[in-house]
């Protein structure tokens, strides 16, 4: 296996292609394990504890959305280092954002554990379900730890341009999620417990493999002596990693007004909605896969000064994302509701409600994630040459049109205006940050014609 991958030299579709192929197969699996996931839930333990589960999503995401923002800023950096060689500095940075992640981890477990019961309350979780949603976010928010340094080993190794370790390791972790399900949830019978705590015990699983490939480069094998916490590196880290950390957690709390509109409409539609969130993954694998290679692509040319190569990069992979959204789409549309069909069982009638729901919900996001290619892309580009200003405002940006559509138009589209709130927020973000991104380009170009 390929250890790291020098991203500044060779033909950007090639190095993109390549890097992105093994993310795109890891998203296939985990979308494979979703998929397996939600069927063992909703049909082994049945309607409530599926819907249960969606209501808690959203909340467990916002976490989530927070870590991997963190992470994300710190891989900028050590992209960046690695594309300038400077190898002791990457040891020192990982060293920090090391720390920092356990610091912040623990604080967002404290912090959460006693805000689930009134969030379930303030999102009007139906009742039926709340104390099993309840319930499952408290094994979620207890497992932050093992979440945050699993992404900050995913992250680094994809910094040094080795794409092909985390995903085996996601891969072999959604074998052991798949498992323990079956033997937590069906066999044991603890119900959305067991589930949560076969995710997180596959989070240890994926996290173990990453260390053990990281110890493999020598160039990132940390001694006592990196972790000298350089107060440069550490501002540095924080100067990238806060940003997008905060403009996640902006984004996700708009879920929280989505999900109180949601479950305002009553537990069937709240299953329908989840139902459809869970083939999200399927609309957005190629995407999400050439998102992941550009940010480490571009975070590496950047610290190399080569724009030239970011300019290309970006054409290759809107170009290659949007013909794989098409070709997407067709599919959704066409087999949505056998897809969603696979997840969930119950009463006839209860389950046509459900379907109805969740088919058009899926049939909106088929149709209108190219707009969330684009968001990403562009952010990914920006935060690559260190700028992360216009992408943290695009998180209020993109907060600000998801409340809209979900205060301001269920009187005149009904339930449509929950359906249409994450693509507004998508345009909104997307327009924002295409401007931002040719702005800081061409200052960035400026600059390094000139040093």
């Amino acid at each position: 296996m390929k250890r790291t991958t020098d991203m500044t030299r060779g033909r950007p579709l090639g190095l993109l292609v390549r890097f992105a192929g093994p993310l795109l197969l890891g998203s296939l699996c985990q979308l494979l394990y979703t998929a397996a996931d939600s069927a063992v839930v909703g049909r082994l333990i049945g309607v409530d504890a599926f819907a249960a589960v969606g209501a808690a999503g959203f909340f467990s995401w916002l976490v989530t959305d927070v870590v991997l923002g963190l992470t994300q800023g710190f891989g900028v950096l050590f992209a960046q280092l690695f594309g300038r060689r400077q190898q002791r500095e990457l040891r020192q940075a990982a060293a920090a954002a090391a720390v920092l992640a356990l610091a912040i981890a623990l604080a967002l477990t404290a912090l959460g554990l006693p805000l689930i019961g009134p969030v379930l309350a303030l999102t009007d979780t139906p009742e039926e379900i709340r104390p099993e949603a309840a319930a499952y976010l408290r094994v979620i928010f207890a497992g932050i730890v093992a979440v945050m340094f699993n992404r900050l080993s995913c992250i680094l190794l994809q910094a040094l341009g080795n794409s092909r370790a985390p995903v085996a390791g996601g891969a072999a972790s959604c074998v052991v999620n798949i498992a323990l399900d079956l033997l937590f949830v069906g066999t044991l019978g603890w119900g959305v417990v067991g589930a949560a705590l076969a995710t997180v015990a596959a989070q240890l699983g994926c996290l173990g493999y990453c260390l053990v490939k990281l110890w493999e480069i020598p160039q990132i094998r940390l001694s006592r002596e990196d972790f000298t916490l350089p107060p440069a590196l550490v501002r540095e880290l924080l100067r990238l990693g806060g940003p997008l950390a905060f403009r996640n957690g902006v984004i996700s709390a708009g879920g929280l007004f989505v999900q109180s509109a949601i479950n305002g409409c009553g537990k069937l539609f709240v299953a329908g909605m989840a139902a459809a969130e869970k083939y999200f993954g399927l609309i957005t694998l190629l995407g999400g896969a050439l998102d992941g290679a550009f940010a480490s692509y571009s975070a590496q040319n950047y610290g190399a000064g080569r724009m030239d190569r970011i300019r290309a990069g970006l054409r290759c992979c809107v170009g290659l994302s949007m013909a794989g959204t098409a070709a997407t789409a067709a599919v959704l549309l066409a087999f949505g509701r056998q897809l969603l069909g696979l997840l969930i069982a119950g009463d006839p009638g209860e389950l046509e409600q459900i379907l109805a729901a969740g088919y058009e919900y899926l049939a909106v996001l088929a149709l209108t994630v190219p707009l969330m290619f684009l968001l990403c892309l562009y952010r990914s580009g920006l935060e690559g040459m260190g700028s992360t200003f216009a992408s943290t405002l695009s998180g209020f940006v993109e907060l600000g049109l998801r409340l809209a559509a979900v205060l301001l138009l269920p009187g005149a589209l009904g339930r449509w205006a929950i359906y249409l709130a994450n693509p507004l927020g998508w345009l909104g973000a997307a327009i924002l940050l295409a401007c931002s991104y040719y702005r800081v380009f061409r200052r960035r170009t400026r600059e390094l014609a000139n040093q």
